[in-house]
C-alpha cells in the first residue's frame, strides 16, 4: 500500500511537457546588396496555445543587419506586434497583421523605426525607416513553421509546472495518514 501511495505521488505531482512551436522569419534583404541590410526574426510558443499575441509567446527573437552592424531587437523595442494567421506561409499579408519596431539606444548610430506588413506598414512590404532615409525588402516575412512535440525526452519541450496535481496528490497523502491515525 505504501508503494502504491507513493507511485501515485509521484505520478500526479510530476510536471507535464508540452512541445514547442516555433515560427522562423526568414530573411529580408532591404536595398542594394552592398548595403548589407536584413532582418529576421523567431517566435515560439507552447503547441497547445490557440491566442497567438506578445503575451503568449515563450521567446521573441529579432535581428536587424545595418550596414554590416548587428542590433539585437528587444521585446522593449515593440510598439506593435500584431498576428491575424501565422499558419498561412506570410506575415503581414491579411488586414491587422503586422509590426512596428523602435530601436532607441545610445549605442546605436541611428534611430530605427522598422515596420512591416498591412497593420504595421498599411502596405505588404517591410521597411526600416532611419535618419537619413529608408530602405525597404519590397516584400514580407515568409513563415517556416517547425513543432517539436513533446517525445518523453526534453529536447524542444517546455515545462509546464501543475500545482493542482501537487496539491491533489499531497490531500490524498493526507488523507491516508489522517486514516491510519484513526486505526491506531
Amino acid at each position: 500500500m505504501k508503494h502504491l501511495i507513493a507511485v501515485v505521488f509521484v505520478l500526479l505531482s510530476t510536471p507535464s511537457l508540452a512541445g514547442v512551436v516555433t515560427y522562423d522569419f526568414t530573411r529580408l534583404i532591404f536595398g542594394v546588396d552592398s548595403q548589407k541590410s536584413s532582418l529576421a526574426g523567431q517566435i515560439t510558443f507552447d503547441e497547445n496555445e490557440t491566442q497567438f499575441n506578445r503575451d503568449t509567446w515563450l521567446s521573441f527573437f529579432f535581428q536587424l543587419e545595418f550596414d554590416g552592424d548587428i542590433y539585437n531587437i528587444l521585446e522593449d523595442d515593440i510598439a506593435d506586434f500584431a498576428i491575424v494567421d501565422l499558419d498561412g506561409g506570410v506575415f503581414g499579408d491579411e488586414s491587422g497583421e503586422g509590426f512596428e519596431f523602435f530601436i532607441e539606444d545610445s549605442s546605436v548610430p541611428y534611430e530605427f523605426t522598422i515596420v512591416s506588413g498591412l497593420a504595421g506598414l498599411g502596405e505588404t512590404d517591410t521597411c526600416v525607416f532611419f535618419e537619413s532615409g529608408e530602405r525597404c525588402a519590397g516584400g514580407l516575412f515568409q513563415l517556416v513553421k517547425t513543432v517539436e512535440p513533446n517525445n518523453g525526452s526534453n529536447n524542444g519541450s517546455t515545462q509546464v509546472s501543475e500545482p493542482a496535481s501537487f496539491a491533489t496528490a499531497m490531500l490524498i497523502l493526507l488523507t491516508f495518514a489522517s486514516m491510519r491515525q484513526r486505526k491506531q
